[in-house]
């Protein structure tokens, strides 16, 4: 399923300057002059950051490998090893029990992607992917981590990320023959550029990077949100459905959600046992009854934490936020085996590939 490819990299002395962490990581963005990724992702207009691009191919800060190669990246963090893989898959297998997405997209979103892809003709970082793994395996896959990284540095998301270009003969016989036990790629990251992909009718093949799935970190996916509705209104509407009360600084569990507004947070808790995603009860019987307009809404990682969303709320730019437990990795895999998809940004990922440590060109 995954293959070989060119790919494009920094000179390890540029390394550190030109890759950058998704803007989430980041406090307060501010554009500048610089050639990096974080300039070129965030410029106003997709002409400059193809500036930007052909700047930094012109100058020999990123280079095209001659010859086709595997690529293992390594993320550290709070002592946590994530061990990937980067190849390119084809797409000619997603959706038919080999390739599987778990998520629904937004249309605009996807057109945004398309654009940008296609004149950029690079995709920047790997799509966020993860197998099923025995534990045999993975004493197989941290055999390959052994060697001296070709590049070795923190970035400021907080963690260590290491890149191997896979060159030697032997190890690559290796990689090959345990990718040969991979016989399923799920989605986590990147449903968004795969359905541009698949939409711009080219022939395309994604660069992945695929990370086995008792690695994977999902962290909560929350909402703020502004509505006309006034608090008494909001709280009769909940109670309809959920015992509502104030929080008394309880771990939050699975199949509750908390919310904040009027500077307190409440615990919102079903009435009725249900299957069903935390993330579907909020937007069904809450959010789509107390919004009209659905633009109105911000979704924010639960990597910034609780005070990221009180802080939203108390400046008013927000009334209410929703915090939720996390997705578990068993959930994504089993909603994409059965080919059914949660509702969109269910799923934070964390941590991430850094942008622009490797590329690759998506059109030959």
């Amino acid at each position: 399923l995954i293959k070989p490819f060119n790919g494009t990299r920094p000179l390890k002395r540029f390394a550190k300057k030109v890759t950058s962490p998704n803007i989430s990581y980041i406090g307060k963005y501010k554009p500048n002059k610089k050639l990096n990724f974080l300039n070129l992702l965030n410029a106003s207009k997709i002409n400059k950051s193809k500036i930007i691009l052909k700047s930094l191919k012109d100058k020999g800060i990123i280079q095209e490998d001659k010859s086709k190669h595997f690529y293992l990246y390594r993320i550290t963090y709070n002592k946590k090893k994530l061990l990937g893989i980067v190849g390119k898959i084809n797409l000619d297998n997603y959706d038919d029990k080999k390739i599987l997405g778990h998520e629904e997209t937004f249309k605009e979103r996807i057109k945004k992607r398309k654009e940008q892809l296609l004149k950029f003709n690079t995709q920047i970082s790997p799509i966020y992917t993860t197998y099923k793994s025995a534990p045999n395996s993975l004493r197989k896959l941290n055999s390959f981590f052994k060697f001296k990284p070709d590049y070795n540095f923190r970035s400021i998301d907080k963690c260590r990320h290491e890149l191997w270009v896979i060159k030697k003969t032997n190890t690559e016989k290796l990689l090959k023959k345990y990718l040969t036990n991979i016989k399923k790629i799920y989605i986590c990251d990147g449903h968004h550029r795969i359905q541009a992909m698949l939409k711009s009718k080219k022939k395309i093949a994604p660069m992945v990077i695929a990370f086995p799935n008792n690695q994977v970190n999902i962290l909560d996916y929350n909402r703020v949100v502004k509505t006309s509705l006034k608090f008494d209104k909001i709280k009769k509407i909940i109670s309809k459905n959920f015992n509502l009360r104030v929080s008394k600084n309880n771990k939050l569990k699975q199949n509750q959600i908390e919310m904040y507004a009027n500077k307190k947070w409440y615990t919102i808790k079903s009435f009725k046992k249900t299957k069903e995603l935390d993330v579907t009860i909020l937007r069904k019987l809450i959010l789509n009854k107390i919004l009209k307009n659905k633009k109105n809404i911000k979704f924010v990682s639960g990597f910034k934490g609780k005070k990221a969303l009180e802080n939203l709320v108390n400046s008013k730019k927000y009334n209410i936020a929703f915090r939720l437990f996390p997705t578990d990795i068993s959930q994504v895999l089993s909603f994409a085996e059965k080919k059914k998809f949660m509702p969109q940004k269910s799923t934070w990922f964390h941590p991430k590939p850094l942008d622009g440590l490797i590329s690759s060109r998506i059109i030959s």
